[in-house]
């Protein structure tokens, strides 16, 4: 997405886009392939037992589709430290731009789900989500049209915070953000051995997110000052993915999203900093794409916002009404050829979203760089 504040790279645009259809998949696999294995509607309260296994490394990655979030995560510490290394932001108008990209979908998501259910409203729950606590305990739960609002409580977590961050980064070098990392890996453990989820921590909290932003970050810098190398890029970019697939393959045999042990204190750090790996390598392999074929896989990160937010209703509204099919298929299959038909439908109404809520509201934006300096 283009902004007058970051230099444009498609790339990113090609990659937050294979993070939002990741998700939809991902989403599409399990609450539809749940009733179709079990014959009743998706629960997550046996999800030790239920949780899909594959021997498919693919099908792993579809399993853990979740890992997209921690994608997205990465992007946004890349992109804001990638337009704004060497600079100095004004803070409450890079506040304001947040607020502009970010709210104005989000809250007629959450005004919709206020009126259409009206017994789940609560004002200090209302006020809570609203200002960014969506993922902590007491934020409102409007059945699907709030199924993504922890993701996006978390970015403002992150957004609050990344001016400062940025100083301390410019000043101190990268040393003192992978101190950071440490640091809350050290939190992570300490909350643990006290006896809190290591799961919910990593996965829901800027307390497990924080990480994944500080790579994003380390990223940039890397992006900016080390220069492509010739001729390998592909081997590189191969590298990268397999590694990250080998990872969630590992993930997914230990278990996957639903265990609770310990390990997970660390999968935050290991899942970033493989994503890592994939972007630095995808941005310089994006570079000798043809113009035609880098337009055309810029368009899902376009609306990928959109797609984030909608995508939960519109799967929950299919299995509500059982407008989905077994097709005589394996249930995985089944599941995610529902998820594909139903994908045109889906890119549609984030389109239209994008267009007539989003877009509008992306042209108010400022710059918030101090040009002065």
């Amino acid at each position: 997405m283009q902004s007058r504040n970051i230099h444009y790279l498609p790339g990113l645009d090609h990659l937050r886009g294979f993070a939002a259809l990741l998700i939809v998949c991902y989403h599409g696999a399990h609450l539809i392939g749940y009733p179709l294995r079990h014959g009743v509607p998706f629960s997550s309260a046996d999800l030790l037992q239920t949780w899909p296994q594959s021997s498919n490394p693919l099908t792993a990655l579809l399993f853990e589709g979740h890992t997209a979030v921690a994608l997205f995560l990465v992007l946004s510490g890349f992109i804001f430290t990638y337009g704004s290394l060497n600079k100095r932001i004004i803070y409450h108008r890079f506040i304001i731009n947040r607020l502009l990209r970010t709210y104005p979908l989000f809250v007629v998501l959450l005004l919709t789900g206020v009126f259409a259910f009206p017994e789940r409203f609560d004002f200090s729950a209302f006020v809570q989500t609203l200002l960014g606590f969506g993922n902590a305990q007491g934020a409102l739960d409007l059945k699907s049209f709030s199924a993504m609002f922890w993701a996006i409580a978390v970015e403002w977590q992150f957004y609050l915070i990344f001016p400062l961050l940025l100083v301390i980064f410019q000043r101190d070098g990268p040393w003192l953000l992978l101190g950071m990392i440490a640091v809350f890996i050290l939190l992570r453990s300490l909350a643990w051995l006290e006896g809190a989820n290591s799961r919910d921590l990593a996965y829901w909290t800027i307390i497990g997110r924080m990480d994944q932003f500080l790579l994003g970050m380390l990223a940039a810098r890397w992006y900016v000052h080390r220069p492509a190398r010739n001729g390998s890029g592909w081997l590189l970019l191969l590298a990268a993915l397999g590694l990250m697939i080998g990872l969630l393959y590992g993930f997914h045999q230990a278990g996957g999203w639903p265990v609770t042990a310990g390990w997970k204190i660390l999968w935050p750090s290991v899942e970033g900093a493989a994503w890592t790996g994939v972007i630095l390598t995808y941005l310089r392999v994006s570079e000798y794409l043809p113009a035609r074929l880098s337009y055309w896989l810029t368009l899902p990160g376009l609306i990928s916002y959109s797609l984030y937010l909608l995508h939960f209703s519109v799967i929950s509204i299919l299995i509500e009404q059982h407008w989905y099919s077994a097709f005589g298929l394996a249930p995985t299959l089944a599941a995610l050829l529902n998820t594909v038909l139903w994908l045109p439908l889906i890119c549609a109404l984030a389109t239209l979203t994008y267009h007539c809520v989003e877009k509008p509201f992306l042209r108010l934006r400022v710059q918030y760089h101090d040009l002065k300096k």
